[in-house]
């Protein structure tokens, strides 16, 4: 008898945090106009979602960071270049130009996202695009830890190799070269 209860309990809970999540992105997307930047606490201010992106789009710049989900657990990386043309390491080791519609083929997420700032414009560091591009048709042993897709990405913006396993570290070296909060916004594919 007590399991009706428990199993609705817990459909109102999720429902709840739900929308508790969705406003607090509608919010983020008000505040980011008027937010005044703190270089002593720079951070991710908006992080890529699929469930929870707003209806505000838009166009990357050659040399963009971009992104995708992965089942909402993971993301994956790459350098937009144009509409047909987002560089990425690739699960088999080998660094390649696709689509945007095929960035997502082989991913679970429904968008693609580009790191930019708090007015929407898209973060372009000098160089990024031409590593990018001098790196296609390149093989890098790939491993999920320690040579992923957002060691190669970092390796773009950079010009460093060295290992970033994971997307919140990317982001952390992302805001160090910047100096500024990183918002993940949607891009009309």
């Amino acid at each position: 008898m007590a399991l009706p209860f428990i199993a609705l309990a817990a459909v109102i809970g999720t429902s709840v945090a739900h929308e508790s999540t969705k406003s607090r992105y509608k919010d983020l997307e008000q505040l980011r106009h008027i937010a005044k930047e703190d270089t002593d606490d720079l951070s991710v201010i908006k992080t890529p979602s699929d469930t929870y992106s707003s209806d505000t789009y838009v166009q990357p710049q050659p040399g963009s960071i971009v992104c995708c989900e992965v089942f909402n657990l993971f993301e994956h990386t790459g350098i937009w270049i144009d509409q047909e043309t987002i560089i990425e390491l690739s699960n088999d080791g080998l660094v390649k130009a696709v689509s945007a519609s095929r960035f997502l083929d082989e991913r679970s997420g429904k968008n693609i996202f580009v790191a930019c700032n708090a007015r929407h414009q898209p973060i372009v560091l000098p160089g990024c695009e031409s590593r990018a591009l001098h790196s296609i048709f390149t093989y890098r042993e790939y491993d999920v830890l320690e040579n992923n897709c957002h060691r190669f990405t970092h390796y773009c913006l950079s010009g460093k190799d060295i290992k970033v396993s994971r997307f919140t570290r990317l982001n952390e070296l992302l805001i160090d070269n910047v100096e500024q909060n990183i918002y993940w916004d949607k891009v009309k594919v």
